[in-house]
């Protein structure tokens, strides 16, 4: 439980920072950005996971593409039902969920729940 929080609170952070380095994401309150931040790290942190779990058999077939779409779509659809944020460009989320996904795939490989 403790490698879940931790993972969680450094998804946040992390996604806290490329919010605020990205051009192309705006988001109107610092209060809105840690929200997003918060609830992105948690959708990252639990959400994801278990749609891995149920898509591997599917992901042979794809080659890992679903997996890749599922990376993008995750935070996107958690972007699109907060407050306060807007998309300018698709360029940003995408390098934003490639820069998530490969950081938070080295956090799940470090920290472990024990």
């Amino acid at each position: 439980m403790c490698g879940f929080l931790l993972r969680m609170i450094l998804n946040a952070v992390l996604l806290f920072l490329l919010i605020i380095k990205l051009p192309g994401i705006f988001v109107d309150t610092l209060g809105g950005a840690l929200l997003g931040a918060v609830v992105i790290g948690l959708a990252n942190s639990a959400v994801r996971p278990l749609l891995a779990l149920k898509t591997k058999p599917f992901n042979w077939l794809t080659l890992g593409g679903l997996t890749f779409f599922m990376n993008i779509l995750t935070p996107m659809l958690v972007m699109k039902t907060l407050p306060g944020y807007q998309i300018y460009s698709m360029a940003a989320p995408v390098t934003g969920v490639c820069l998530m996904t490969l950081c938070s795939c080295t956090l799940s490989k470090v920290i472990k729940d024990r």
